[in-house]
């Protein structure tokens, strides 16, 4: 009788835990929270993975920066730069506060890497923006958001697009985690 309890203890529990390596699977879902997706931009000289909302928005085009680097686009409301490169905050914000044709009005989120503001043509609508520098590994890149056309992003849509900004991981270092 005890042969016959072991063998269904031994199927169920293979049953549970699964087969092949579950440090890949739960590793992966850890890093992409539910409604977005990794976008992989290793085909764009940038070897990361970054999470980017899911199809339900409008469809994810990725294309090569003319200057280098990529953007990535999800519908109207997601629309961001990466290239890899340092940096320099102290320029971004020279830029922001000094602009001919925008008056800054404040900045939303400020930090060492990382700024959003809000600025506005005299008699228009206010915009927000974004740029940050993140790290992953041993490299760093510029994450900033792009109109496309005459787009004009709220300040929900450029916090969701710095929220994927800080997920970007190279993507050896996925690779090797899962090893």
């Amino acid at each position: 009788m005890k042969k016959l309890f072991f063998i269904p203890a031994v199927f169920v529990t293979l049953a549970v835990t699964g087969c092949g390596n579950s440090d890949t699977n739960n590793s992966t879902a850890d890093t992409i929270p539910q409604g977005m997706v990794a976008a992989d931009l290793s085909k764009y000289e940038i070897p990361v993975l970054i999470n980017v909302p899911d199809s339900t928005i409008g469809p994810l085009v990725i294309t090569a920066d003319p200057q280098g680097g990529a953007n990535v686009n999800v519908g109207k409301n997601f629309c961001i730069n990466i290239v890899e490169g340092e940096g320099n905050m102290e320029i971004r914000k020279n830029d922001v506060k000094n602009d001919a044709i925008r008056k800054f009005i404040k900045y939303v989120i400020e930090d060492r890497n990382t700024i959003v503001w809000e600025w506005q043509i005299e008699g228009q609508t206010s915009e927000f923006h974004f740029y940050s520098i993140v790290k992953a590994g041993d490299k760093s890149f510029e994450v900033s958001d792009v109109a496309v056309g005459e787009e004009i992003f709220s300040e929900k849509s450029v916090v969701q697009m710095l929220d994927a900004a800080r997920s970007i991981r190279l993507k050896e270092a996925v690779k090797k985690e899962g090893v």
